[in-house]
């Protein structure tokens, strides 16, 4: 619109002195001295001005005479972004007879931009029509400036919360949703604002859960102390529970009053499965989930002190499968699982409810029968070990075979038998071992008149601590050269270093390890103790002897068997080309499809193989020539006859020519007199070992050898 300026109305005239001051020019003082531009217009369509105050030349840097003499200049001095909505904003204003209210930007006469609010208040002649309007116009920049750094700030916390991966969430005094971020409302799964206003604790927590939450926050409220951390469940919309844990503070006024409540929330649902699951894997076995050693020896100790308390009997069935080792040896491992998760099953429904079943181990179980009574504790616990065997009676079917899988248990009575858990387990392998002894699958009760003194301290319990304490000593063999007696390589042969036996022979205790699954750790042990025994003579002494060591079974259908022995090897810095690693003629060949690829994984590793008791079984030659063997070592029963039977002569004779055919190296094992030693060297074996060339015997007993060997 344009805006004119015309000398004043009576009492408003500009140039008219008064000798003595009228109303009018005490009015026009006044409002001459506020920090604000004043004015009077005309209510028409050009809002023509009738007075403007002084102050206007400090606003715009232009006297109020200028603005008479070019009517333009007031729209000259608004921003040319803003002429358009100052104009439209006042012929609206004028056409519904509204007072006139805007904020808008001008410029001043040197050029810098301001801010200002203009504001009028309309006029009206006796009759009621409106004649004038008279307005303000103020300076706002300094406030537009602070209010547009306030909603900067205000954006940047809006967008904070937005983008903020937890959950904000602001409630009043009586718990209702103030502000909730997109974060929140996704965590809560609904839509963004249906919330606000609205009750929290009814809108997304599952009925159960909220009348404690709903004490807990007005608890707080009340108090004025509020948990740091918390931990809740909210309800999506399809019933999913979630997790949340919450970080909380509470909000207060000025007056310290309390006037709501403020947390940030994370979504931990999977975190807590997680953590449940890893808690469970602890305490339970991977194969059949049950509850293993750890778990038992928990819940054993709270059985023995509150019999202890109460005046009752505790009963410990000790249960190993009879015959399972056939399973593993004729289906490998994987059928094996299979078949100790249906034993479970099986016993699992024959336990009582209060008692509890446990997976010791390899073939183990445990059942340990609690809050007996103590003059029937013996008799319940047999009749509860006799049903165990009858659960076990019907055949299993594995992998479309059938098999009948008895087994052995011993039962140990506390406080009869054992004063402590310990004892009791100990005692329960004893008696194992007796029904074992007894024709298995049969029940014993711990009899300590009855039980060796081996079975009394647990073969079982001890062979573990052997392996953990590093028990396990290496006596070498060398095998040598039959013509001239130098040494070719050492055989690797593990002895236990019992602290009540003494030096224990393999034969006391390598089948039983197999049969109970310790071979896995008693192996690892050996392969540690030999490539450890096989640097030390490199790095003290230069020595690099070819060492060989044996493997069982049930170790080399281990699928991490070549990557450990690998490992180990490189741990200790031994050339892998320096170990054979010996296997039984009966392994090599029972299984070529399976056997075979492992043996070829081994060999990658850059290991040597060898065949021992070469000749013992039924071998095919077919199989011998497709698997990666490197030497052949003869059984011992073909040297034994020799030179007095010419057709084990004969025999020993082809399989060295077998050999040598076949680019292996034919070692002849059980040389104990100086004829078969003759016998060999007219046969041309390259390889020999036995008593008559060298005793198995400590490293240091090898110096010499190796000596001889490096000279």
């Amino acid at each position: 619109m344009q805006r004119s300026l015309q000398p004043g109305p009576a009492g408003l005239n500009v140039t008219t002195a008064q000798p003595r001051p009228t109303a009018g020019a005490l009015w026009r003082g006044l409002v001459e001295q506020i920090p604000a531009v004043t004015y009077l217009a005309d209510f028409d369509r050009s809002a023509t001005l009738r007075y403007v105050s002084p102050q206007i030349e400090d606003l715009l840097g232009y006297p109020p005479e200028a603005f008479l003499a070019d009517p333009a200049l007031w729209y000259a001095c608004v921003h040319p972004e803003d002429v358009d909505r100052v104009r439209a904003e006042e012929l609206r204003t004028f056409e519904a007879v509204l007072p006139f209210d805007c904020e808008f930007r001008m410029r001043h006469r040197d050029g810098h931009e301001l801010t200002v609010w203009e504001r009028d208040a309309i006029i009206r002649d006796a009759s009621g029509r409106p004649t004038h309007t008279q307005g303000v116009l103020i300076d706002v920049t300094n406030v537009r400036r602070m209010r547009d750094e306030l909603d900067a700030e205000r954006r940047s916390a809006a967008r904070y919360l937005e983008v903020a991966g937890t959950a904000i969430l602001v409630l009043d005094r009586a718990g209702r949703v103030e502000l909730l971020n997109r974060a929140g409302y996704e965590l809560v799964g609904r839509p963004e604002g249906s919330l606000d206003g609205g009750d929290w604790y009814s809108a997304v927590h599952a009925p159960e859960d909220e009348p404690e939450l709903r004490r807990w926050f007005t608890t707080a409220i009340a108090d004025g102390r509020v948990p740091s951390l918390s931990e809740s469940r909210v309800q999506r919309p399809d019933g999913e529970l979630r997790t949340v844990s919450w970080t909380n503070r509470l909000m207060r006024d000025e007056h310290g009053e309390v006037t709501g409540f403020v947390a940030s929330g994370s979504d931990v649902t999977e975190r807590r499965a997680a953590a449940a699951q890893i808690t469970h894997l602890a305490n339970h076995d991977a194969v059949t989930g049950l509850p293993n050693r750890r778990l038992f020896n928990e819940h054993l100790g709270l059985a023995l002190a509150r019999a202890r308390r109460a005046g009752r009997a505790v009963a410990l069935l000790y249960l190993d499968l009879d015959d399972f080792k056939l399973v593993n040896d004729s289906l490998g491992h994987t059928a094996g699982d299979r078949l100790l998760v249906k034993v479970a099953r099986r016993l699992r429904v024959r336990s009582r409810d209060a008692d509890l079943l446990a997976r010791h181990g390899g073939d183990e179980f445990l059942v340990l029968l609690s809050d007996l009574d103590p003059a029937t504790a013996a008799e319940d616990a047999e009749q509860a070990a006799h049903g165990l065997l009858g659960a076990l009676a019907a055949p299993f079917v594995v992998s479309g075979a059938e098999f009948h899988v008895g087994a052995s248990i011993g039962i140990s009575l506390w406080p009869a038998d054992a004063g402590e858990a310990e004892a009791l387990l100990r005692h329960a392998d004893a008696a194992m071992y007796q029904a074992k002894r007894a024709g298995r699958n049969e029940v014993r009760t711990f009899d300590p008149d009855r039980s060796a003194p081996l079975e009394r301290l647990s073969l079982t319990t001890r062979l573990r601590h052997a392996i953990a304490e590093e028990q396990l000593v290496l006596h070498w063999q060398p095998i040598v050269d039959p013509v001239t007696g130098a040494l070719q390589a050492l055989e690797a042969l593990v002895r236990w270093h019992d602290p009540v036996r003494g030096l224990v022979m393999p034969a006391d205790f390598v089948p039983f390890a197999e049969e109970t699954g310790i071979i896995d750790r008693l192996g690892a042990l050996v392969l540690q103790l030999v490539a450890r025994q096989r640097a030390r003579w490199q790095q003290a002494d230069g020595f690099e002897p070819t060492v060989h060591v044996n493997v069982s079974p049930r170790e080399l259908r281990n699928p991490a068997f070549a990557d450990r022995l690998s490992r180990t090897l490189t741990a200790h810095g031994v050339d892998p080309a320096t170990i054979v690693i010996e296997i039984t003629e009966s392994a090599a060949m029972q299984d070529p499809a399976r056997v075979g690829p492992l043996l070829h994984a081994l060999a990658a590793t850059g290991v040597q193989i060898a065949i021992d008791d070469f000749g013992a079984g039924h071998s095919s030659l077919s199989r011998l020539v497709n698997l990666p063997v490197h030497v052949l070592k003869i059984d011992r029963s073909f040297l034994a006859k020799v030179p007095a039977d010419p057709a084990s002569a004969a025999v020993l004779q082809a399989v060295v020519g077998l050999a040598g055919a076949l680019e292996m190296r034919a070692v002849a094992e059980g040389v104990e007199t100086r004829a078969q030693r003759e016998e060999l060297v007219r046969l041309g074996c390259p390889l020999a070992q036995g008593f008559l060339l060298g005793r198995p015997g400590p490293a240091v007993a090898m110096r010499a050898h190796l000596q001889r060997a490096a000279s």
